[in-house]
């Protein structure tokens, strides 16, 4: 009797170890990933590895932006790739960090949320809005910033964020190009 209770738990601990294994949800595009997604890019956010095990030195230029609206909100696309709050698509955690360098995250808000235990794959769409005042600094082009999302699940991944105009003013603050810029923008308005 005691041997079958020991086998009843240890085959119950394998298949819900096996069952979060197989339970993902990802938000495209992903940081250090080229194209969509896989089950297997899914990573495990946490506070020391705010992207997972993603390098985000070696990877946050090199990955695919995100356009950052002018009232500094964005949309991002999230998938899942099972039902049921293992794979779900509501973020319970968002946060940008301008710098880029996934070490110096502030809260942002969740404006448009994805659903917690959703019944079949898909995916939906999310809207985030970064703090106000926000200023994107990170990467070569110093317009870039880094958001981590951690769903109810507890996966997630991060993605990079890009602003337009903000890096092109602050490269050109005090010279002929800056001047230029303003002139220009002067007689669009």
């Amino acid at each position: 009797m005691l041997f079958s209770k020991n086998v009843i738990a240890a085959a119950a601990l394998l298949l819900s170890v096996s069952l979060q294994a197989h339970a993902h949800a990802a938000i495209s595009p992903m940081l250090g990933v080229k194209g969509t997604p896989a089950r297997s890019d899914v990573q495990r956010p946490t506070t020391a590895k705010p992207c997972g095990s993603v390098n985000i030195a070696k990877t946050f230029d090199t990955s695919s932006t995100i356009a950052l609206k002018a009232n500094d909100s964005f949309a991002a696309t999230i998938q899942n790739f099972n039902a049921g709050v293992d794979g779900s698509l509501q973020i319970t955690t968002v946060k940008v960090d301008p710098t880029g360098t996934g070490k110096k995250f502030v809260a942002a808000t969740m404006i448009k949320n994805g659903e917690k235990a959703p019944t079949t794959v898909k995916s939906e769409q999310l809207t985030v809005q970064l703090p106000a005042g926000t200023q994107c600094t990170g990467g070569a082009t110093k317009n870039k910033c880094l958001v981590s999302f951690t769903t109810a699940g507890g996966f997630g991944n991060c993605v990079v964020v890009q602003s337009a105009k903000k890096a092109a003013r602050e490269d050109a603050v005090g010279t002929r190009a800056a001047r230029a810029l303003r002139l220009a923008e002067e007689e669009l308005a």
